[in-house]
């Protein structure tokens, strides 16, 4: 037998292209992984004192401005300065405005930068600008590097597993461990999400300075609203303590877009100049918190009542449960994106949360489905918000605030993956919660039925209604009188 050597098979056309086009596409991830970012150096021109409120903030703030200012005296003490701090708190703050304030003090130059410019579908390219942002920092005197929303970067390593995201926070750590005292870079990072956070990004010689912030209480947001509404005359029967009251629980930001939504209405009623009225500040407020009208969003009769039973039972679950802010307006005006219509609590500035009113809130948001039981023997989807956040608040029952008796003071979200079966275990003791908090619902409702179906009825009369004609519906005596119970575990008192 011979074997003969089987010829070669022709490239074609086609193989050649392909592979050109292959070439082409890697010479152009080289080039856009070698491309340079432009970080800008500017200096911004407000001052300390002309930020309102976060007054504990700005001590902290000081404090480690007096390092930067005085940087040599400090060195011949033989003192390790701060390389990095990092600002948390929730969205509009004014972290990013308290950076920008430091280097205006400091009269020297700030380069800002996004957490998201770091990170890319290519690998190396994040490590490569970082090495480009602090490069460009050490040709300055003396610098502020701030990286805003740094969570977009610095993630979890172990959560992540993403090679890329990786390698971006591998170069971070390296470039905040290359520079020195002599080098006079201070780095400022923000984030909302600190728990996310790398450990090795928190660790001492890093970030290992914190400074959270905090939402303005009563009298930061009084001074906030003088601020943004300098100049304008306000009603007689409002004021800004008023104001700061009705607000309760927002940011600077929110409370700067109030203010200048009222300015907006005002424009656009016609009002003298310099000039709010009521009508403008309510109508702001409830622009940024909850939406604006959707009156076009046209509901059928059938409709209209049933959501008009749904926000009474709300109203009415407010009214009467203790532990619980009173209602000070209620609507079946649709606002946003799907609310049909709303009951609005009046807002406060608590911090902690005792178990009678989680329990108490959770029947509040039970009330507007349970009164469509009670109406029409059924209930429909506009129970989807309450649903959502009724979840949210047995899951921080039962998971991290430890007050369901039969799970105890464990917090199963940091004990790993658990089986199917505590799994199982936990959904059953939140079916038992939320089905013994339903039947008290129902019960309270159809105690107080009539005045249910009068506020209803006032609901579509008039649309809207605030806690004044709520009161003249319903007797005053019934206010903050009734509670919900679990009686699922026995206290005992203890002496100490």
């Amino acid at each position: 037998m011979f074997w003969t050597k089987e010829p070669k098979p022709e490239k074609t056309k086609q193989d050649y292209s392909t592979l050109i086009i292959i070439v082409l596409v890697f010479m152009l991830f080289a080039k856009f992984g070698k491309k340079k970012i432009q970080f800008e150096i500017f200096k911004p021109t407000n001052k300390l004192h002309d930020v309102v409120g976060l007054e504990s903030v700005k001590k902290e703030i000081e404090y480690y401005m007096e390092f930067i200012k005085n940087i040599q005296k400090y060195i011949d003490w033989k003192v390790k300065l701060p390389k990095g701090i990092l600002l948390a708190g929730p969205p509009g703050t004014g972290k990013t405005l308290l950076v920008k304030t430091i280097a205006s003090q400091l009269d020297i130059p700030l380069i800002s930068a996004c957490g998201s410019e770091f990170v890319e579908m290519y690998v190396g390219v994040g490590a490569s600008r970082i090495r480009q942002l602090f490069e460009k920092a050490k040709e300055e005197e003396s610098c502020i590097i701030f990286i805003d929303e740094i969570d977009a970067v610095g993630t979890k390593r172990d959560v992540i597993h993403n090679s890329e995201r990786s390698s971006t926070l591998n170069q971070l750590l390296v470039e905040m461990d290359g520079f020195n005292e002599q080098n006079n870079i201070i780095v400022f990072a923000a984030t909302n999400l600190v728990k996310n956070l790398d450990p090795a990004l928190m660790r001492s010689g890093r970030f290992d300075k914190k400074i959270f912030f905090d939402l303005p209480n009563n009298n930061e947001r009084i001074e906030m609203y003088k601020l943004y509404l300098k100049n304008m005359t306000l009603p007689d029967n409002l004021s800004y303590k008023t104001l700061s009251e009705r607000t309760a629980g927002v940011s600077g930001a929110d409370i700067a877009n109030i203010a200048n939504q009222t300015k907006i209405n005002a424009i656009q009623n016609n009002n003298q100049k310099n000039v709010v009225t009521e009508l403008d500040i309510q109508t702001a407020i409830d622009e940024v918190l909850i939406g604006r009208e959707k009156r076009e969003r046209i509901l059928s009769p059938e409709e209209r009542e049933r959501v008009s039973y749904h926000e009474a039972g709300h109203c009415l679950m407010g009214y009467i449960l203790k532990h619980t802010d009173q209602p000070i307006k209620v609507s079946i005006i649709p606002r946003g994106e799907a609310a049909l219509g709303f009951s609005q609590q009046k807002p406060t500035n608590k911090k902690l949360m005792i178990e009678e009113e989680i329990l108490c809130r959770i029947a509040v948001l039970l009330g507007g489905r349970s009164a469509e039981y009670i109406m029409y023997d059924n209930v429909s989807t506009g129970a989807s918000d309450d649903i959502e956040k009724i979840s949210k608040l047995l899951t921080n029952y039962s998971i991290n605030w430890g007050m369901n008796s039969k799970i105890g003071p464990i917090n199963l979200s940091a004990m790993g993956k658990l089986g199917e079966y505590t799994a199982e275990n936990v959904m059953k003791q939140c079916k038992t919660i939320i089905d013994k908090i339903e039947l008290q619902t129902i019960d309270i409702l159809l105690e107080n039925k009539d005045y249910m179906i009068k506020i209803a009825q006032s609901l579509l009369e008039n649309e809207t209604i605030d806690y004044k004609k709520i009161q003249s519906l319903v007797p005053n005596e019934l206010e903050n009188t009734k509670i919900i119970e679990l009686n699922t575990r026995r206290r005992k008192k203890t002496h100490i």
